[in-house]
């Protein structure tokens, strides 16, 4: 027991006591809000040297002033016969017929080989209107319709009204309870990705550490006071300890930065903001203190006790499933290039159980996803998707206990393989090999 006490520590602490760790663990949260918000910054960045004003020459005085300016873009309208100034930045739209008519017959001049879509977006929705305004006008006219009528019925047609409709779900009480939508399928897409990133990244540790102690030719002094099951188990709980380490400090810190910016929420925002939103081709105006307002309480609304809880049952039993199979191959290498070979078949299994939580997401209470969250091999990271909503408390502890009894075994079988696999030298092993080893006494 004292022997593998100090393997644990030595374990823990030979990783946890390094620079790369502390910072590994401090700036990994920051750097995963980084990379989601880069998208926005590189958009940003790209407009500085965008289109800024568009020269609007229309030989037909039809269509010219449709267009507004805006904080993005500035159109300005030429005269006949006025021709584009020659500045940087700038691009020209030239309408040259009746659009009723020929609809080719405005181009959109730029040095840009794509412009930015959004502006050619806004020319096309402009021009489009402005030729279905006509023609409503010519068909009205000829079949002397009163013009108050089609007005009314464009006032219904262009009405920004929308309805939305509420998910309400059943319990098994009968009781009415609103869903959860797209926050929870949001949060279950993150925390799969998190569990699927630190089964493969803590499990490759232990493989690692197994066949550097190998090649090291160190392994045959320390299995001389030390018994190969407690030489296994203390690489597993070491290295899986600094994981929960790392897991318990990024919940510390998403809990400290939830909480916040609920506080913060009200004096950060104005609640006269008003912000436009685009479904269906059509512009809704929000209110955005409200549409924040709204996205914390749904993200309140989930119930991350239970998430919790879960993250760790199922990091623990996920991982220590996966890293004996790591470690019971990292045995049987005789270098990091052979191990990585060795261990392809258990890596192509936990991307299965990924892409596999991903999609899960479609349908939380699928076949599909209830099976897999009971199947050992996958429940860690699928169960994962299913965490955020409401799961009936007896398909948690069915699918807790069959994993964490095929840990058990698994690590029963491993470690026969493992006492065998770690004195072997300068042998390519093969897996019918390895079969053969759990029945060595």
């Amino acid at each position: 027991m004292r022997a593998l006490n100090l393997i644990i520590q030595r374990e823990f602490m030979s990783r946890v006591n390094t620079k790369a760790f502390i910072l590994t663990t401090l700036l990994t949260p920051f750097l995963f809000v980084g990379v989601i918000a880069l998208p926005t910054i590189l958009m940003v960045l790209s407009d500085n040297d965008n289109i800024k004003k568009v020269y609007v020459q229309d030989e037909t005085n039809l269509y010219g002033n449709l267009f507004e300016s805006s904080a993005e873009y500035e159109f300005v309208l030429l005269k006949n016969g006025e021709k584009k100034p020659d500045e940087k930045g700038t691009a020209l739209l030239s309408i040259v017929g009746d659009l009723n008519l020929n609809g080719k017959a405005v181009t959109f001049y730029s040095e840009k080989q794509q412009p930015p879509r959004e502006l050619t977006a806004y020319i096309n929705d402009k021009l489009t209107d402005a030729v279905r305004k006509q023609k409503v006008e010519a068909y009205t006219h000829e079949n002397a319709i009163d013009p108050q009528i089609v007005a009314n019925l464009e006032t219904i047609l262009n009405s920004k009204e929308r309805i939305e409709i509420s998910s309400v779900r059943w319990d098994e009480t009968g009781e009415e309870r609103e869903t959860l939508g797209e926050v929870a399928s949001m949060a279950g897409m993150a925390l799969t990705f998190c569990m699927f990133f630190f089964i493969m990244m803590y499990g490759s540790m232990v493989m690692q550490s197994v066949v550097e102690e190998k090649t090291n030719r160190i392994i045959e002094v320390i299995i001389s006071s030390v018994r190969p099951f407690d030489l296994m188990m203390g690489k597993i709980i070491g290295v899986g300890l600094v994981g929960l380490l790392q897991l318990a400090v990024w919940i510390l810190i998403g809990g400290g930065a939830m909480f916040a910016l609920s506080i913060f929420a009200d004096s950060a925002i104005d609640v006269n903001s008003i912000s436009e939103i685009r479904r269906d081709g059509v512009y809704y105006t929000v209110n955005s203190s409200e549409l924040f307002s709204e996205s914390l309480a749904s993200i309140a609304s989930i119930n991350w006790t239970q998430i919790a809880i879960c993250l760790i049952l199922y990091f623990v039993g996920g991982y220590v499933l996966y890293a004996s199979i790591f470690a019971m191959f990292g045995s049987g290498a005789n270098d990091s290039q052979e191990a990585s070979q060795l261990v392809m078949p258990v890596t192509i299994l936990l991307m299965v159980a990924f892409y596999a939580g991903f999609a899960a997401t479609r349908n939380p209470e699928g076949a599909m996803a209830f099976w897999c969250s009971l199947i050992p091999f996958t429940s860690p990271v699928v169960m994962m998707v299913r965490a955020p909503f409401e799961i009936p408390l007896w398909e948690l502890a069915l699918s807790v206990v069959i994993l964490f009894a095929t840990a058990v075994l698994t690590v029963k079988l491993a470690a026969k393989i493992y006492r065998v696999g770690i004195l072997m030298f300068g042998k390519k092993v093969t897996f019918a090999e390895m079969f053969k080893w759990l029945n060595y006494k």
